[in-house]
């Protein structure tokens, strides 16, 4: 009698610790899959917010790049890039930076337009060489580059 006994205390011991055995293996692997899935979150998101800026940058570089004069805001945070005879203004309002296009003799007042970058704003800035810096925030990540406009002059300048 004393053996059945032991052998079923030996039974639930081995049970149990089983169990035990697989609460711990679970609960390491939930908590791998946690701190995997908040690592993958936070690259995923610095990646975008880089990728964001940076072609935000060469999107604003670019129409400069392309038109015949540029008039920036006072504030930096919009501008008004002429082509011949249409205007684009593209603006930030501290939380995306927007688009609108018009004919080059309307009235351009940096309100509204469609929404090209989310979560970005745009700082826009003439230099005294004549080169305008864009600098371009989305996230916590930076991205600037430096360009002229096609007419604007100066040595090496594009239409010359």
């Amino acid at each position: 009698m004393k053996s059945f006994k032991g052998r079923r205390l030996a039974d639930s011991v081995s049970s149990v610790g089983s169990m035990i055995l697989f609460l711990i293996f679970a609960s390491c692997s939930l908590i791998i899959i946690a701190a995997g899935a908040s690592t993958y979150s936070r690259i995923s998101d610095n990646v975008h917010n880089t990728f964001s800026a940076s072609t935000a940058v060469k999107y604003v570089t670019n129409k400069i790049r392309g038109s015949d004069r540029v008039v920036v805001e006072p504030d930096g945070h919009g501008l008004a890039v002429y082509d011949g005879e249409i205007v684009c203004a593209i603006m930030s309002d501290g939380n995306d930076i927007a688009e609108r296009s018009g004919m080059a003799e309307a009235y351009i007042d940096y309100v509204g337009g469609d929404v090209i970058f989310q979560n970005s704003r745009l700082l826009v800035e003439v230099r005294d060489d004549g080169m305008y810096r864009i600098a371009v925030m989305s996230g916590h990540e930076w991205c600037e580059a430096y360009c002229r406009c096609r007419d604007s002059g100066g040595d090496g300048a594009e239409g010359d």
